[in-house]
């Protein structure tokens, strides 16, 4: 009797504990349980397709980027892991790779509103931007979000510019093509974020983040080039021929640092790039003791902390995952990496100086000493360099001057020797601020210089009769990331576009020499 009545009185509540064991359980699996993180793009409604498909007949999701996903399959957009995700277990790397140029390479208002001045030019605006985002947003892109009817919902990762993903989901790049040319793998990459399944399976999730083929990818030159390679051509540009826009890839692939086995990753990924650079010029070719994710480039303007809130603008906001402090704290740092790594790449020396006829003959080398790749590389429609000399008598009296810069107009001597591509329109006029798809022929005003190389540039400066000497030389080189033309009609900034000196000449003339 005593053992019914104990049943009576347990039995609902054993009944009752083992239902609430189902439904937790229930709950515990479908949140294990792997989400559908990939789909097709007709799955995804009014997502366009206007460029029609390959050469072998199969849809061309994200073209005019190269971009593409193994099974040319699209993110779920809300199982997108996003990089603060990976912060929780990698946070030396995040608090690196937050304020970098590939951190804000999406949110950069700089690109923002220079992509939205080549979108309007076009049918397929929005469509066509897909060439730009391939590089600078490819969360964005692939899960679905660059179409002129967008039925994606922003989801955690799709502001996060060049993240975890494009690395570390690549699997295989194309560096001739460029123009984005990764291959991403994107299966099953929603499946682990959250902390039970990763901690229940680590194994799983550094194999799903390092499969064999991206760990033979990442620490190649070839993984960048699939976006520092830019050929612009009639599929999205007004282009009737193929135009080398960006060279960067091949520039290094010709060069004495590919030769060494020296890589992009270890000049840009260097904890301290400026020491590893200077190492390099003395033929040091050791590889850093390990790689850090602030990728510090020649984007000074995007760290330039003198320019206030116009900066906190540029960067597209505050730094998401990183308190004020620590974001202020992390610009500096890069800011101070970035005049570093300029500083070390470049050497202006006299190489001549002469009297001739009622003049001077000055002949300055300017010197690429320590990038791996051309000096200017990248887009130098808009990143150039040019040379500054002045002269001045006994009296300091400058009695020569070229090359000097307006920095309340922005605006540079228009005679200045510059290194310096045009970007010309089918009229053959020259278009200012980097409309890409009007872009007909890339022609360059004066060549880029390569990896060790020099160029030596005369000036013939004629002396007043009353100059008296000994003459004193004072020469800069200067490099800008930026035209006045584009911040003014794309930002509709009046801010100028500071320049910066990558090196410095200043010497007295020898006497000997002029006689």
């Amino acid at each position: 009797m005593k053992l019914k009545l104990q049943a009576r009185f347990h039995t609902p509540v054993l009944l009752g504990g083992a239902l609430l064991s189902l439904l937790a359980a229930a709950g515990l699996y479908s949140f294990l349980a792997p989400r559908p993180d990939t789909l097709s793009s007709d799955a995804v409604p009014y997502y366009a397709l206007p460029f029609g498909p390959n050469a072998e007949g199969q849809d061309r999701p994200f073209w005019p980027s190269q971009l593409a996903t193994e099974g040319n399959l699209l993110a779920a957009a809300d199982a997108l892991p996003a990089a603060t995700d990976c912060a929780g277990c990698h946070r030396q790397e995040f608090m690196e790779w937050a304020p970098s140029l590939h951190g804000i390479a999406d949110r950069d208002a700089v690109y923002e509103k220079t992509v939205e001045a080549n979108e309007d030019l076009l049918r397929h605006g929005v469509e066509q931007g897909r060439f730009c985002e391939g590089c600078h947003a490819p969360n964005e892109l692939v899960s679905g979000r660059v179409t002129k009817l967008a039925s994606v919902a922003p989801g955690p990762a799709s502001a996060d510019g060049v993240s975890c993903l494009a690395c570390h989901a690549a699997v295989h790049s194309d560096p001739k093509a460029g123009n984005g040319a990764l291959t991403l793998r994107l299966a099953g990459l929603g499946d682990d974020p959250a902390d039970l399944a990763l901690l229940a399976a680590p194994r799983d999730h550094a194999a799903r983040w390092g499969s064999d083929a991206t760990r033979a990818l990442i620490g190649k030159s070839e993984l960048c080039a699939a976006c520092h390679t830019e050929i612009y051509d009639a599929s999205m540009s007004s282009a009737t021929s193929p135009q080398d826009v960006q060279s960067t890839y091949a520039e290094w692939q010709a060069s004495w640092y590919a030769d060494q086995g020296v890589t992009c990753q270890d000049c840009h990924m260097a904890p301290d790039p400026a020491a590893q650079v200077l190492a390099l010029r003395e033929g040091r070719v050791e590889k850093p003791a390990r790689y850090s994710h602030a990728f510090v480039g020649a984007n000074y303007l995007m760290f330039e902390t003198g320019l206030g809130e116009t900066l906190t603008f540029l960067r597209g906001g505050t730094t998401p995952g990183l308190t004020m402090a620590e974001a202020d704290a992390a610009i500096a740092a890069q800011r101070e990496a970035t005049h570093a790594l300029l500083r070390a790449a470049a050497g202006l020396e006299l190489r001549g100086v002469r009297a001739e006829g009622a003049g001077l003959r000055l002949d300055i080398a300017v010197r690429n000493l320590g990038a791996g790749h051309n000096l200017p590389t990248g887009v130098s429609d808009q990143k150039h360099m040019w040379l500054e000399v002045e002269v001045q008598d006994v009296a300091g009296a400058v009695i020569y001057r070229s090359g000097q810069f307006d920095d309340r107009a922005g605006m540079t001597d228009p005679d200045a020797v510059m290194w310096i591509e045009k970007f010309l329109d089918d009229r053959g006029e020259v278009i200012p601020n980097h409309l890409t798809f009007a872009t007909a022929e890339v022609k360059w005003l004066r060549r880029a210089i390569p990896a060790r190389g020099e160029e030596v540039v005369g000036y013939d400066i004629p002396l007043p009769a009353d100059a008296r000497g000994p003459f004193r030389l004072r020469a800069r080189l200067w490099y800008r990331v930026a035209l006045q033309d584009l911040v003014y009609q794309n930002l509709r900034l009046e801010t100028p576009v500071p320049p910066f000196a990558l090196a410095e000449l200043d010497l007295t003339l020898p006497d000997e020499a002029l006689k």
